[in-house]
C-alpha cells in the first residue's frame, strides 16, 4: 500500500512539475486566443495583459465554467449568479463560448506567467471598453 501510494504521490508531483505552459497555450488556448495580436474575431480576446485586467480567483473560476460565469448556475456553488464582467465580455465575443477546463490555480499561474513574459500589450475590443477594471 506504501508503494501504491508513493508512486501515485510521485507521479502526482511529476506532473506537476512537469506542466509546459507555453506548449499548453499553443495547444489548448492558440485556436480561440493570441496574445499580443488582437481578438481572434468571433472567438476570444486577446490575453496580453490579463493579469492586470483580472484577478487570479476571477481567470481561474472563468476558465473552469465560463458559461456558469456568464449565464449563472444556481445549482453551482460560487456560480450562482452571473458576473457582470465575464457578461460583458461575452457580448463582446459572441455567439462563442469558452469551454469548459480542467486546470489547476497552478497552472493557471504558469500560463499568466508565460503570458506575461511575453510582454506584449494588447490590442483590440477588449482595450476599447470598461472591460479593463
Amino acid at each position: 500500500m506504501k508503494i501504491v501510494l508513493s508512486l501515485l504521490v510521485l507521479t502526482f508531483a511529476t506532473a506537476s512539475y512537469s506542466f509546459d505552459a507555453a506548449k499548453y497555450f499553443k495547444k489548448t488556448c492558440a485556436a480561440c486566443h493570441k496574445i499580443g495580436g488582437g481578438d481572434t474575431p468571433k472567438l476570444g480576446p486577446d490575453l496580453a495583459g490579463v493579469s492586470k485586467r483580472r484577478k487570479l480567483d476571477w481567470i481561474v473560476k472563468f476558465i473552469k465554467y465560463p458559461e456558469g460565469m456568464i449565464a449563472g448556475d444556481e445549482d453551482e456553488k460560487g456560480y450562482e449568479k452571473a458576473d457582470p464582467t465575464a457578461k460583458a465580455v461575452f457580448e463582446l465575443y459572441k455567439p462563442a463560448m469558452m469551454a469548459e477546463i480542467e486546470i489547476t490555480k497552478v497552472q493557471v499561474v504558469a500560463l499568466l506567467k508565460y503570458i506575461d513574459s511575453l510582454k506584449k500589450q494588447p490590442k483590440g475590443k477588449i482595450t476599447k471598453k470598461l472591460i479593463l477594471k
